[in-house]
């Protein structure tokens, strides 16, 4: 007897992101992931490998942040407007010609490649994010399946991160195609990403005014709601925290002058957020069913204790690595459960507009860090990740008060239908009694 499927459960996307033969077209996120972490693996190590200086490396780093930060904000904003389609095809574009940009030894072409990776990092997520959504909510999903997509994303990341760090060793070391070699595989993996855009996704746009400084009014005036500006500041502590960690962990485990094996601590960090993403999977949607506010904010206090080892300049190797693991599965668990309150508070007519928004303090604390920190040397690792750690305590507080404000919302709205109720049965008895 053949085996009949319910077609209920094809259509949900958890089955559909899962197997791509269902026309999933959220495994762009993994292309995504294994694209960026190609160019990242040797990403210093090439422009030593180019005879550059630490200073001048840090101004190409710093370009990024900087491109992203003045420019990015206005191109993910853009993305209401054009189109989520046509701006992750743009995005495909600026990783592709980044990707080829980086086979050169020329100063200013490297500067290209910096700023077409700032624009693509301010651009991609927030365009693939308000396309899933808008897509997600078109087909008409449930609401709650989200939380399922999400959490199979951060799995699927953590998979590339971990594949991609053993292919470009591979590369490398095996095969001695050079440091720049990860590099142009992954141009062609962007191109190959654009492609699959091009044939596989249909377009959807916000409702704004097909004018880029409305659509920029809009994405404000969306954070006068009290829960979106909360969740902006949420999300901010937690991406600072995160690209500060992902700046420092190798300068902190090779403080002392000790040779370590990074390949191997990469794939325990990328377990570990494969980890927590499982974990998130069970709180969000397995058995306990639980809303992000009632738990992240314990989420990011067990981060913040565990950045507390590093800011002590603890530099027992064990303990540090055992640290940087609990931090990372935190990250596990927040990244699909943030993305799920994402999905629940902002509208999907501005949402990349809200989202490029939401990066401003990032690019900004980036930018802060890295000069300081980074070229000038005016403040220490320990600093730096004592900011991370206050960082997360505020974030812990909003996310408190979101999920405060969030019930205050529940019984006033309980109430007044409750008013209407009654209102309507006292007029009911009016009528009889007249009758």
């Amino acid at each position: 007897m053949a085996l009949r499927i319910s077609p209920g459960i094809m259509r949900s996307p958890f089955v559909r992101t899962i197997f791509p033969g269902y026309e999933s077209k959220t495994y762009r996120k993994g292309w995504r992931a294994v694209t960026e972490g190609l160019q990242s693996v040797y990403g210093e190590a090439v422009y030593e490998h180019y005879g550059y200086a630490r200073r001048e490396i840090g101004i190409l780093i710093v370009t990024v942040h900087a491109i992203s930060l003045f420019l990015g904000t206005f191109l993910g904003v853009a993305a209401d407007c054009i189109g989520r389609r046509r701006a992750t095809i743009f995005c495909g574009l600026l990783q592709l010609v980044g990707c080829l940009a980086r086979q050169s030894r020329n100063f200013y072409v490297l500067c290209l490649a910096s700023v077409c990776q700032g624009l693509a990092i301010s651009l991609f997520p927030t365009a693939l994010e308000a396309w899933l959504n808008a897509e997600h909510e078109r087909l008409g999903f449930r609401q709650e399946w989200l939380s399922r997509t999400f959490w199979v994303m951060a799995l699927g990341m953590g998979i590339a991160a971990i594949g991609v760090g053993a292919f470009a060793n591979l590369m490398v070391d095996r095969f001695a195609l050079g440091l720049a070699s990860p590099t142009f595989v992954a141009a062609a993996i962007a191109a190959l990403c654009v492609f699959l855009v091009l044939n596989g996704w249909v377009e959807n746009v916000g409702t704004q005014p097909a004018q880029l400084s409305k659509a920029l009014v809009n994405a404000c005036q969306a954070l006068t709601d009290r829960r979106i500006l909360l969740l902006g500041w949420i999300q901010a502590t937690f991406d600072i925290s995160l690209a500060a960690f992902q700046f420092l962990w190798t300068p902190t485990l090779v403080a002392d002058g000790r040779d370590i094996h990074s390949g191997m601590i990469y794939a325990y960090l990328m377990a570990s957020l494969m980890l927590g993403s499982a974990i998130a999977a069970m709180l969000l949607c397995g058995p306990f069913n639980l809303r992000p506010e009632s738990f992240l904010p314990l989420i990011f206090v067990a981060a913040s204790l565990a950045l507390l080892v590093p800011a002590y300049d603890h530099q027992e190797i064990g303990v540090l690595v055992t640290a940087f693991c609990v931090y990372h599965i935190c990250v596990g668990i927040s990244l699909p459960s943030l993305a799920y309150l994402r999905s629940i508070y902002i509208q999907n007519d501005r949402r990349a507009g809200v989202l490029s928004l939401y990066h401003i303090p990032v690019h900004m604390g980036m930018l802060f860090i890295l000069i300081q920190g980074g070229i000038l040397k005016n403040i220490e690792n320990s600093t730096v990740f004592y900011l991370c750690i206050l960082g997360l305590l505020s974030g812990s507080f909003a996310l408190h008060s979101l999920d405060k404000y969030r019930q205050l919302t529940n019984i006033a709205a309980e109430y007044v239908l409750e008013k209407v109720q009654l209102e309507t049965s006292q007029r009911q008895n009016c009528i009889d009694v007249i009758e």
